[in-house]
């Protein structure tokens, strides 16, 4: 696993990466808490890597080592979908295979899926912190949904991501008795095959 610095026309998108240039690209976003950051998706980057996919765990504008994005003004700007196609673009790649997204990232991967659907191919998300209606999701949403979730997460409780489950036509639920908000990093060694698995079909 490698640092990477993406430059953007908004600033430079630092994270880390690993697996072959050329391979399918898949992109990692992290949670809303300042305790998150491009190693939150870690976890997943060199498996991910090793199976020929090339995984980048970002820090988004404004966390870690990534500055702020901001207005004119001089206000910061919270940057989620506008990052990924700035990210994206400055990569040249028109599609990505996959975004992984934990709680506010997996938000952000499902709401850029639901503007960008030509972006995007397949999402893995843990606890996505999801705010638009459900409903959406049902009758928009056209790709596949690799989800995971603790029965023990105090954050997003699980009858939460029951309701988003269901909601997604095309969803392999996975349940795991502990892990906290981070139920795909925590149970790594059991959830990276199915990652590999779901991104190879």
């Amino acid at each position: 696993m490698n640092e990477i610095i993406i430059p953007t026309p908004r600033g430079d998108i630092h994270g880390l990466t690993a697996g072959p240039e050329d391979g399918p690209v898949v992109i990692g976003i992290h949670g809303w808490s300042q305790r998150n950051g491009a190693h939150t998706w870690a976890p997943l980057v060199e498996p991910l890597g090793a199976a020929g996919y090339r995984t980048i765990a970002v820090a988004m504008p404004g966390w870690g080592d990534t500055p702020k994005w901001e207005k004119a003004s001089g206000k910061p700007v919270v940057a989620g979908k506008s990052a990924l196609v700035a990210i994206l673009d400055s990569l040249g790649v028109e599609t990505a295979h996959a975004l992984m997204g934990k709680s506010w990232g997996g938000g952000v991967s499902l709401d850029f899926a639901l503007t960008y659907p030509g972006r995007v191919n397949k999402l893995i998300l843990t606890a996505p912190a999801y705010r638009g209606d459900l409903s959406d999701l049902t009758q928009r949403l056209n790709k596949p949904v690799l989800l995971a979730w603790a029965k023990n997460d105090q954050v997003i409780p699980l009858n939460f991501g029951m309701g988003i489950a269901e909601a997604i036509v095309d969803c392999q639920f996975e349940i795991y008795d502990e892990g906290g908000h981070e139920a795909a990093q925590h149970n790594v060694a059991d959830f990276a095959p199915k990652a590999v698995t779901f991104l190879n079909n």
